[in-house]
């Protein structure tokens, strides 16, 4: 309920949150109208603490699963998690939903179903590593040799997450500097070398900084991206405003 004054003002909200609080005086703007061409996604995280270190890489890996886009062993590439004997393994779990491509509705499902298939997609990948646990029968065709444990174990969903990558999304994505001379956009869905992730936030929030530095400066900026000529921003406005698909916010 605070207002706050200032010179340069800088929005790092979602897209899909973005949308809901985008003042309808902008929204006409086909500069802002083109964010209804993009919808955040679900993605689910999920964290695995093991009872002993795996055979693991420092560094993300892109998985061959059908289920598990990116991992990587935390004990190995962060110091926080750093330890010689135990791995705690973090994944992205996508897609989510049958939306997205999924046969299964998983951002719908209990942790311990995710978890059950997760480990049954890790047995795939480390298929001497992984034990044969009673408790999560994903994994009850492991042989002799898997040896590592679950410990413990968090899922956390995001019903919204990164925009959906689909095709021609790139066009609708906004500069970060907008019509507005002093509020300019950050988050990973404006227009970036990368798609929907953490180096497209990253990266979108320096270019962000550069903007403010630049106006303060009074130093040219890269400029205002032009909206796309398919933007009619008069159409029919969803309900909740700025809303597509059927995930919650």
């Amino acid at each position: 309920g605070e207002a706050v004054e200032a010179d340069m003002y800088v929005s790092a909200m979602p897209v899909d949150v973005f949308k809901r609080l985008c003042p309808a005086r902008w929204a006409a703007d086909p500069f802002f109208a083109q964010l209804k061409e993009l919808e955040g996604v679900p993605v689910i995280t999920v964290q695995l603490w093991f009872d002993r270190k795996l055979d693991s890489v420092d560094g993300l890996c892109f998985s061959r699963s059908p289920l598990l886009s990116v991992y990587a062993d935390m004990s190995t590439c962060v110091a926080e998690y750093a330890s010689a004997d135990e791995s705690m393994v973090e994944l992205v779990f996508a897609p989510a939903s049958i939306a997205t491509g999924a046969e299964i509705d998983w951002i719908r499902q209990e942790d311990k179903t995710i978890v059950d298939a997760t480990l049954g997609e890790l047995a795939r990948l480390f298929p001497t590593e992984i034990a044969n646990d009673p408790a999560w029968p994903a994994t009850a065709t492991q042989g002799a040799a898997g040896r590592a444990k679950l410990r413990k174990h968090a899922v956390v969903r995001v019903p919204r997450s990164v925009y959906a990558a689909t095709p021609g999304r790139n066009a609708f994505r906004p500069s970060q500097q907008t019509p507005v001379p002093n509020f300019v956009l950050a988050g990973d869905f404006t227009s970036q070398k990368f798609l929907g992730s953490m180096e497209g936030a990253v990266l979108a929030g320096k270019l962000a900084a550069e903007v403010v530095a630049d106006v303060a400066a009074g130093r040219p900026t890269r400029g205002i991206k032009p909206p796309d000529a398919r933007v009619v921003p008069d159409l029919p406005e969803r309900q909740p405003a700025g809303v597509r698909g059927d995930y919650p916010i």
